[in-house]
């Protein structure tokens, strides 16, 4: 099951698409507020010039520095932003989003490093403003909440965890109670992190990647059945995104019900066809079990063109081949399932049936 951990700032807001622009006497009044706007809107780039020009008529004023750093941290302009950043704190040394925006900044030049290690030293500096931030402004709770994904990203799980903690005792976001579950999840801690995201939800019942997260936590416990009724929940408050019908046709397989799953994954690959290579494995799991083999080869040899290595795949087309008659087939797919895992007892058996 794909999982990614901790890659994901927090606080992040959803991206709508096709927005209509704002009225152009709106923007002449008030670019910095229109630009916020869009900005919450996953607009970065007209929002990023929108802030350009807000700080060119108010240079003096911190907020439109701030939002033009953040803009430009989403834009990719990594060096623009970090200089933005680091003259918004020298210059109003007592803004606390100065500091936040910097240490962000530094986050962003630890992802962007081609090596983690050497790229330890931006976490550090990341930290090392937020330490500056917290004399300024003690009980902010996002400064707590960005100081555990810092140590989180360091590895250091026992701190994330104490900064999280913190974060939530001075308020509570399912943000915050999120990226403590995924501190959880990179513990092992499944039902700590299966309670925060639980909570979570509570909070943000429309968030649907929220549910995506809760969801698939469950998977991993063999919880099919809630995993299933969360994103169901989910999709009647909010129609479901590709990755909440790729979870959702997942529990549907694991609960024996193909049919259901056939329909969840096919919405899946529908919406973002290269994006799951898994969901046409598991189109063709369900297709087997519905007796449609033609259709379950249709979407496997999809999953061996999209990945050729995974011997799982190439066994389940195999099976695909040889219930169509197709034995010249059957037998070139065990023969590369062998190949890519020796010793692959499954493929074994059908070879010697062939």
């Amino acid at each position: 099951m794909r999982w990614l951990l901790l890659t994901l700032g927090l606080l992040t807001v959803p991206v709508l698409a096709q927005t209509s622009p704002p009225p152009a006497a709106q923007v002449q009044q008030d670019p910095l507020r229109i630009g916020v706007q869009l900005y919450t809107l996953g607009r970065y780039e007209a929002a990023l010039s929108l802030f350009e020009r807000a700080v060119r008529e108010n240079p003096q004023d911190p907020d439109a520095l701030y939002w033009l750093a953040r803009a430009q941290l989403k834009m990719g302009l990594l060096n623009p932003a970090l200089e933005n950043a680091r003259g918004l704190v020298a210059r109003n040394p007592r803004y606390i989003g100065g500091y936040m925006v910097l240490s962000e900044a530094y986050v962003a030049f630890f992802r962007a490093s081609e090596d983690r290690e050497k790229g330890r030293v931006h976490l550090e500096q990341a930290l090392s403003v937020l330490r500056d931030a917290e004399r300024i402004n003690p009980r902010y709770a996002p400064l707590f909440a960005q100081r555990g994904l810092v140590h989180a990203l360091l590895g250091q799980m026992d701190r994330a965890e104490e900064a999280l903690k913190r974060a939530l005792a001075l308020q509570d976001t399912p943000e915050v109670r999120s990226a403590l579950a995924e501190v959880y999840l990179a513990s092992g801690r499944l039902d700590e992190a299966l309670d925060q995201y639980a909570r979570a939800v509570g909070l943000a019942p429309r968030n649907a990647d929220l549910r995506v997260r809760y969801a698939s936590a469950l998977l991993l416990k063999g919880r099919s059945e809630e995993a299933a009724r969360v994103l169901e929940e989910g999709h009647r408050l909010r129609p479901l995104d590709a990755e909440g019908w790729y979870t959702l046709g997942q529990a549907y397989l694991a609960l024996g019900r193909p049919r259901e799953a056939g329909v969840a994954l096919e919405n899946a690959v529908a919406l973002a066809p290269l994006r799951f290579p898994a969901a046409y494995y598991y189109l063709g799991q369900a297709y087997l079990a519905l007796q449609e083999p033609a259709r379950a080869k249709n979407r496997l040899t999809v999953a061996v063109r999209l990945e050729p290595r995974r011997a799982e795949y190439r066994y389940l087309l195999c099976l695909a081949n040889e219930r169509l008659g197709d034995k010249e087939g059957a037998r070139y797919q065990c023969q590369e399932a062998l190949k890519l895992k020796p010793g692959y007892k499954e493929a074994e058996e059908v070879l010697r049936r062939l």
